[in-house]
């Protein structure tokens, strides 16, 4: 008996987490869940069956599916956001200013789908979802990249409609690019679709 007692260490030696380390695992392994089920079908016995913890376990942290998805899209919303508020505000001595920030955040966006694929294929799919109870969500986070874009970019066209219409270009030429990546397109195919809208949006108005 005694024997049988010391050959179960594991129990009793595996970490126990925070309630805030827990959170964070859960909210990690959802946004990868969703990412592969897409927001619609992802629930919380997916999500325990993925973290190896019990159904009541993610319900604790996330008391209805509603504050699973709010909680979910607001992770994804930080990471973009976070991405959009990295790339740096850089005027080359020569060359074409507002072409060099295009590619600066090219660059900065794909360097974010491959570190954090998850998310980013989250963010697709979170894009084409016309759920009435999720639309409306993404609609303000757009709304709020479309004005970062609007800043970001120099010499924009005078005629604040066409200006914004600029950025919608550049918001959709971004979620293609990730397309691609999870497309596997080479490396050069990206690059030249990259410099090509990066042309065609530095054109003077």
């Amino acid at each position: 008996m005694t024997a049988s007692v010391s050959n179960r260490p594991s129990a009793a030696k595996r970490k126990r987490l925070s309630p805030e380390e827990r959170r964070s695992q859960l909210l990690e392994t959802a946004v990868d869940v969703f990412a592969e089920m897409g927001i619609e079908r992802a629930g919380h016995g997916d999500i325990a069956k993925r973290a190896g913890v019990s159904t009541p376990t993610v319900f604790n942290y996330f008391p209805t599916r509603a504050r699973l998805v709010e909680a979910v899209l607001a992770e994804i919303e930080g990471d973009v956001a976070e991405m959009f508020a990295s790339v740096p505000v850089e005027t080359p001595e020569t060359g074409n200013v507002r072409r060099h920030r295009i590619l600066q955040l090219a660059t900065a966006y794909q360097n974010m789908v491959e570190r954090k694929p998850g998310a980013a294929k989250t963010f697709l799919k979170w894009g084409v979802s016309f759920d009435p109870d999720i639309r409306p969500t993404y609609l303000a986070f757009q709304t709020r990249m479309l004005d970062f874009l609007v800043a970001y970019l120099p010499d924009n066209p005078e005629d604040p409609a066409k200006a914004r219409a600029e950025a919608r270009i550049l918001y959709g030429a971004a979620n293609l690019l990730a397309a691609m990546a999870f497309d596997n397109f080479k490396p050069e195919e990206m690059y030249d679709y990259v410099g090509r809208i990066a042309d065609i949006l530095s054109q003077p108005v």
